[in-house]
C-alpha cells in the first residue's frame, strides 16, 4: 500500500506541474491565432475565429531576426567551449599547493562574477566597444556575450574534468605524455557529455539573452529576443504579434533541450556529486 501511494504522488505532482505549465501555453497559442480585435474584446475567450494571417506576418518579420540570433548563439557557444575546456582543464587539474591557492581564488572570483547585475556592465562595456567600433555589430555582441556566460562555462565544465580518473593521467605521465598531449588524447575524447551539456546551456541562455542585445545592435537589425519587446510600446500591445513570436522563439529552444535533455540530466548528476 505504501509503495502504491509512493508511486501515485510523483504523478499527481508531475500532472498538476504538466497543468500549470500547459496553461500559460494554451494561452499564448490561443491569443496568436486571434485578431487585435478578438483580443480586447474577450482576452482569455477559448471559442472564437481564428486567423491565420498573423502567424504568417510574423514570420515574415521574424526572419532576419532568427537568423541573427541562430548566429550569434552558435558563435558564442563555439567560442565559449573553445576557451572554457582547456580553462577548466588547468583549474581543475594542476595539484600544486599555490596552484590549489590560485585556483581558489579564480573560481571565487568566478562566483562573485555570476552574482553581480548584469546591467551594471552595460555602461563600461559600451564604451570598450564603441572604441573598437564593435557597436551595432554582430561580433561585438558576441564578444560581449562571451564574456557574460565564459566563467559560467569554466565552472560546469570543471566537475567533468575532475570526475575523469587521476589514474589515466599517471599512466599517460608514465608514457612520457606531457600536458598538451593528456589534455588531447585523455581529456577531450572523455569530455563529450561536458561538452554536449555545457553547449545546449550555453545555447539556450544566449537565445535568451536580452539587455546586450537590445543595448548594443541597432533597433532595425536586432535579434529575437530583442525583437519580443519591441511589441511593447508607449501606446499599446501588440498582443497577438507577441504571442507569435513567443511561439517562434521557443521552437528552436525545445529542439535544443530535447536534443540534449540526456547530457543535462548527467551534467546535473555529475555537478551534484562533486
Amino acid at each position: 500500500m505504501n509503495r502504491r501511494r509512493q508511486g501515485v504522488m510523483p504523478t499527481i505532482f508531475m500532472l498538476f506541474l504538466a497543468i500549470l505549465y500547459a496553461v500559460p501555453l494554451l494561452w499564448i497559442v490561443l491569443t496568436m491565432f486571434k485578431t487585435n480585435s478578438q483580443i480586447l474584446k474577450n482576452p482569455t475567450g477559448i471559442i472564437f475565429k481564428p486567423s491565420f494571417d498573423n502567424l504568417a506576418n510574423v514570420f515574415s518579420a521574424a526572419i532576419d531576426s532568427i537568423g541573427i540570433s541562430i548566429a550569434v548563439a552558435t558563435m558564442v557557444t563555439v567560442l565559449v567551449v573553445v576557451i572554457a575546456v582547456p580553462a577548466a582543464y588547468a583549474i581543475a587539474r594542476k595539484t600544486s599547493r599555490t596552484w590549489i591557492t590560485v585556483s581558489a581564488i579564480i573560481l571565487g572570483a568566478f562566483l562573485v562574477l555570476q552574482m553581480v547585475p548584469q546591467p551594471m556592465g552595460v555602461i563600461p562595456l559600451y564604451q570598450v566597444l564603441a572604441e573598437w567600433n564593435l557597436v551595432n555589430s554582430i561580433a561585438g555582441l558576441v564578444i560581449a556575450d562571451t564574456a557574460l556566460f565564459l566563467p559560467f562555462a569554466i565552472l560546469l565544465l570543471r566537475p567533468f574534468v575532475l570526475a575523469i580518473p587521476a589514474e589515466l593521467y599517471e599512466a599517460a605521465q608514465l608514457d612520457g605524455a606531457g600536458q598538451w598531449r593528456s589534455f588531447r588524447s585523455i581529456v577531450l575524447p572523455l569530455l563529450p557529455n561536458g561538452v554536449a551539456t555545457v553547449s545546449a546551456l550555453l545555447f539556450i541562455m544566449t537565445w535568451g539573452e536580452f539587455i546586450y542585445a537590445t543595448t548594443l545592435l541597432d533597433p532595425q537589425s536586432v535579434t529575437i529576443s530583442a525583437l519580443l519587446s519591441q511589441q511593447v510600446t508607449d501606446y499599446a500591445v501588440n498582443w497577438n504579434q507577441m504571442m507569435g513570436l513567443a511561439f517562434l522563439t521557443s521552437l528552436p529552444l525545445l529542439v535544443v533541450f530535447f536534443s540534449a535533455k540526456r547530457y543535462l540530466v548527467e551534467g546535473l548528476a555529475i555537478g551534484a556529486v562533486k
